[in-house]
């Protein structure tokens, strides 16, 4: 499949036209003692210091929310995204991963740290003039300041250029007058800080940096369905003043600093989902072996150990894919100066379409944890005094905020489709094709899940050929047809991304240590490919009277008559290893 012409040219989602070996992609095992460090404090901190808070954190104790972020600061917790000349420690993204990952302990106050040190603070960090960074940064890294971001408005969510907040300059040229409303702000009722997007003079989307004064008015606390602990307000702006110094960017590239700042939330939002997913299945096994039925634990019945066995298999896929993608970004950015925004911003655009995927897929495997964690609970599940159901209330927004799984799954396709005309690489030659007979195989074949990864690869590219060929540039407007290659690109990444993992863990530790993680990738990978499999043939439905529906429908075929894989029995290993370490150890 690997074709050079096209590993020089292609900038978004090479992953599809490119074969990455294992040594390629980063793994949580190649953690260094480092960044397991800061793992450790996260963790240390949240134990000691916020689970024991919680309840006033839900009560919406803001200065006890306050005095946490401070202490978070003293830690060096709210500052490994800050360059070190401006208070901060300029660590890689991997660190700030594995952070956000420990952070999730709490998903409310995980809310609050996250607004804080990413959304409020990398617009400044990329963005910010020399002056603007020394006057906040130091403050943000510490926790005296906290931040928020002000894009969202009643009228305009996932259509963010249709903002109707205005900003005039004045007569004297020393301020801008700001007038409109945000809604949804995070951290809106207790941040002194905000950067907000705005219209000068009702056409030019700007971004600005806004300290709490006259002018600015936070609304009352939304009532949400989750994250109860964490500040959600309108913002109103009534001619709030704003020095011209504070423009942030340049006049009419708002989107640049807003669209490019949601990448790099989506790129951390995945390990935190994981993290939360971790937790849901951690307390669904526990209890799953302590509540006896039948005079046995539920644990020991088949119906348990699958809901047990498909939340550990998606675990171990989303640490796979959240991994790869943070160590190939943390990779792409030491090739450039850091202190160039233009520069690191044409690298995280580069990995909008990963960024994209990280955020739809792991929103939605939290879902889906975090809904089968409470089943095992039975009615215990739905009660208040057991945890499930604040899980599963806290991860409803994750498939909503950092841009709706609908939108980013058309930003997944249309990117690609542009990345991959523009290179010339989608109407290259197809890989090969991989014969198949249907006939059972050992499940132990590390061939089965290779061979899986590549058909996943082709079947991708055929339909992406298909719809740029059927529609043309029309395609945009086909939002159904592109959400279908959307799922069909979004498994691949994950099913290739657990396969290396895998194989890099075969040939760090042996086959045998690593018989549990292969289970778990060969279940991802049939899984899948089921999955895969039906949203071709819904493809090829839909262009039967176009270019390409025969190909997109033959594709479909070679995927539905892969070898057969007792994935029963894979599942009740899954399970016996989790109940023998009693809790998710991969």
């Amino acid at each position: 499949m690997t074709n050079t012409a096209v590993k020089t040219t292609i900038k978004s989602g090479r992953f599809l036209f490119e074969d990455a070996a294992p040594d390629d992609i980063f793994t949580r095992e190649d953690l260094s003692e480092e960044q397991q460090l800061f793992a450790r404090t996260a963790e240390r901190f949240m134990r000691d210091e916020v689970l024991p808070q919680a309840e006033q954190i839900y009560a919406k104790d803001w200065p006890v929310t306050r005095k946490l972020l401070r202490q978070a600061g003293e830690l060096d917790l709210l500052r490994i995204d800050i360059p070190e000349q401006y208070g901060g420690l300029g660590l890689e993204k991997i660190s700030s991963a594995l952070v956000s990952e420990q952070i999730a302990l709490n998903a409310s106050f995980a809310g609050t740290v996250s607004a804080q040190t990413g959304i409020g603070t990398l617009p400044i960090v990329y963005f910010g003039t020399p002056e603007q960074r020394a006057k906040y940064l130091p403050r943000l890294a510490s926790g005296e300041l906290i931040s928020a971001f002000c894009l969202t408005e009643p009228g305009s969510g996932s259509d963010a250029l249709a903002a109707k907040t205005k900003a005039t300059l004045s007569a004297d040229g020393k301020y801008y007058l700001l007038r409109g409303q945000k809604m949804w702000i995070t951290n809106g009722g207790i941040a002194d800080l905000f950067i907000v997007f705005a219209k000068v003079d009702g056409e030019k989307f700007t971004a600005f940096i806004v300290e709490r004064g006259p002018g600015l008015v936070s609304g009352h606390e939304e009532k949400k369905l989750g994250l109860d602990g964490s500040s959600t307000t309108a913002i109103t702006f009534e001619d709030c003043r704003v020095p011209v110094e504070n423009l942030l960017g340049e006049i009419g590239r708002g989107h640049v600093v807003a669209f490019n700042t949601l990448n790099f939330g989506r790129l951390k939002l995945g390990n935190r989902n994981v993290s939360s997913a971790k937790i849901a299945l951690n307390h669904s096994l526990a209890y799953a072996m302590e509540r006896h039925q039948f005079g046995r634990p539920i644990a020991s019945f088949g119906l348990i150990q699958k809901k047990l066995a498909d939340m550990a298999v998606r675990c171990y896929a989303g640490d796979a894919v959240t991994f790869r993608t943070v160590g190939m970004v943390d990779r792409a950015l030491e090739t450039v100066n850091q202190d160039v925004p233009a520069e690191v911003m044409k690298t995280i655009e580069q990995h909008a379409i990963e960024c994209s995927i990280i955020k739809v897929w792991t929103s939605e495997m939290l879902g889906y944890v975090a809904d089968e964690a409470l089943q095992t609970y039975g009615g215990y599940g739905y009660s208040k005094d057991y945890p499930l159901e604040r899980i599963v209330r806290d991860a409803r927004i994750a498939r909503i905020y950092e841009g709706t799984n609908e939108i980013n799954r058309l930003v997944i396709t249309t990117r690609l489709l542009k990345s991959a005309s523009e290179s010339g690489a989608l109407f290259q030659d197809s890989p090969a094709e991989n014969g198949s007979n249907g006939l059972p195989a050992d499940a132990n074949d590390l061939a089965v899940v290779k061979n899986k990864v590549a058909e996943a690869k082709r079947t991708a590219v055929v339909a992406l050929r298909a719809i740029t060929s059927s529609f043309g540039e029309d395609v945009k407007e086909k939002q159904q047809v592109l959400a279908l290659a959307a799922d069909i690109v979004i498994d691949t990444y994950v099913m290739e991304s657990a396969w290396l993992r895998t194989q890099k863990r075969i040939a760090r530790y042996g086959r045998e240590e690593s018989q549990i993680p292969l289970d778990l990738t060969t279940v991802f990978a049939c899984d899948a490919t089921d999955r895969i499999a039906v949203n071709a043939r819904n493809l090829a439905g839909a262009l039967a009277a176009k270019n390409g529906g025969a190909q997109v429908a033959e594709a479909a075929l070679r995927l539905a008559t892969q070898p057969l894989v007792d994935t029963v029995a894979l599942r009740h290993n899954i399970a016996a290893a989790l109940i023998a370490a009693r809790r998710y150890v991969w």
